[in-house]
């Protein structure tokens, strides 16, 4: 990961030798780390540093990582977070698409992982697009943890009917042909017309049937607004 220094990042951590070691792996990619070890303490840096990005663990004593990005998110929609969990917890992960998080890892972070969402967070910052659009009848797709959740309830995707989804919300505004579609989903083995077919059946079964419109010999688009 190579980026110009230019963001100030807050980083939470209850544990101050872990806290210490990451913050001095990732001083070469931000101008400036502010660091807490508690959630009271996080959120008055937050107040008076306002930083570019956070990285907060959830396990923490006197307030835990989601309760401090709740409070964030009450006035803050937009700073990119990232937030760190030692459990694979469902509950914790819908939260935090309803938070609008960048990503949700789990402990121990492997280091490319850390860079990825990292870079997703530059990437939100510099493009300012949110990451969870909405489908419309209940639908949310979190585009950057790829989770489609109704009702607050996660719908569990293929990898493949993931990355159709996404392409076509990518493409929200113009019809995407069939051979982009082969080119960027089995860009490895060739593309049957019935296999697109069943993909995009399964993503209208998992969703509803009008989310996918087929625009006869040219290819497909998504019906969503924006």
């Amino acid at each position: 990961m190579k980026k110009e220094a230019k963001y100030s990042l807050l980083y939470v951590e209850d544990e101050e030798f872990i806290r210490g070691v990451v913050a001095e792996f990732l001083q070469n990619y931000f101008k400036e780390i502010f660091q807490a070890g508690a959630g009271d303490e996080a959120l008055k840096l937050y107040k008076e540093k306002k930083p570019d990005i956070i990285i907060t663990d959830i396990e923490m004593p006197k307030m835990d990582g989601l309760e401090l990005c709740e409070k964030i998110r009450k006035d803050d929609k937009t700073t990119p977070i990232i937030i760190i969990s030692a459990y694979s917890n469902q509950e914790y992960l819908l939260k935090a698409v309803e938070l609008n998080l960048v990503k949700y890892l789990i402990k121990p972070v492997e280091e490319d992982k850390l860079f990825e969402a990292i870079e997703l967070c530059f990437d939100r910052i510099e493009s300012k697009n949110p990451s969870v659009i909405s489908l419309g009848e209940g639908y949310s797709y979190d585009t950057f943890n790829h989770i489609l959740v109704h009702d607050g309830a996660i719908i569990n995707l293929t990898a493949s009917q993931s990355k159709l989804l996404e392409i076509l919300i990518k493409n929200k505004q113009r019809v995407v042909s069939y051979q982009q579609l082969e080119y960027e989903i089995w860009y490895d083995s060739a593309m049957s017309k019935d296999a697109l077919r069943c993909l995009v059946r399964d993503i209208r079964k998992a969703t509803y049937k009008q989310i996918i419109e087929n625009i006869s010999k040219v290819g497909y688009r998504v019906n969503i607004d924006g």
